[in-house]
């Protein structure tokens, strides 16, 4: 008789219709590759408990692009970014230094890709992910990260 494990708790883990906090990360202090590291090993922690790929979206303020962390259930990370809010000017500079950094442009030439393989530690994700928010002359607001499962539950990235 094949065996069932069950979790009694999720850690991260918060049903559909309930607010977990974002995290807020303030992109001019030195303390925001922390937190956003914390915040992104939580996303991953989720992935590996709950065995669904999660992903954690930060903001962006108006006119710039919000940059999406996708976690898989392989140990893989995806950064993504949309320019839709770019004026066209914005799209090119933000497109030509993603490009350099490595990036790859989506076919549809209104967004970029960045595929982490397994083994790429939370801090060389925050590093990028501060990096591309910032890239292109975007502002130095302070950004929120919110984050949902594949089955649509919040994930709390609070460590």
């Amino acid at each position: 008789m094949a065996r069932s494990w069950t979790f009694p708790a999720l850690v991260g883990l918060r049903e559909a219709g309930q607010m977990a906090e974002p995290v807020v990360i303030d992109p001019t202090d030195f303390d925001a590759v922390g937190v956003l590291t914390e915040a992104i090993v939580s996303l991953r922690a989720h992935v590996l408990i709950s065995e669904v790929d999660a992903s954690a979206t930060v903001s962006a303020p108006e006119g710039w692009h919000p940059l999406v962390i996708n976690a898989k259930q392989g140990g893989s990370s995806v950064l993504i970014v949309r320019f839709n809010e770019l004026s066209s000017s914005r799209l090119r500079n933000v497109a030509e230094a993603l490009s350099k950094r490595g990036w790859h442009l989506d076919e549809d030439r209104e967004g970029a890709t960045l595929r982490q393989p397994p083994g790429t530690t939370a801090t060389d994700s925050a590093f990028e992910v501060l990096s591309a928010i910032g890239i292109g002359g975007a502002p130095t607001d302070s950004r929120t990260v919110v984050a949902r499962d594949g089955n649509g539950n919040e994930v709390d990235l609070h460590p």
